[in-house]
């Protein structure tokens, strides 16, 4: 949970709004009232993998034989 104060949310917005999009925000205002931002919709959740993104490599490869080249380099530690 990140706490600002108002003059740090009026003086930076898109910091505070950035930040609910990924942990708990509260803005402690001026009269002493204490508000929770809780974002309606967000951006991070696309549905989709973030591994989409990544540049794919075209490998002739069988997944027998990664799971064979995985133990055995797990055998030498």
């Amino acid at each position: 949970m990140q706490v600002f104060d108002y003059n740090e949310f009026y003086q930076d917005m898109t910091k505070v709004f950035n930040t609910a999009l990924l942990d708990e925000v509260i803005i402690n205002s001026k009269d002493g009232n204490s508000y929770k931002l809780l974002p309606i919709s967000e951006k991070k959740n696309t549905g989709k993998s973030p591994l989409e993104d990544i540049p794919r490599i075209k490998l002739n490869i069988t997944t027998q034989e990664i799971v064979e080249l995985l133990r055995e380099c797990r055998a030498g530690i």
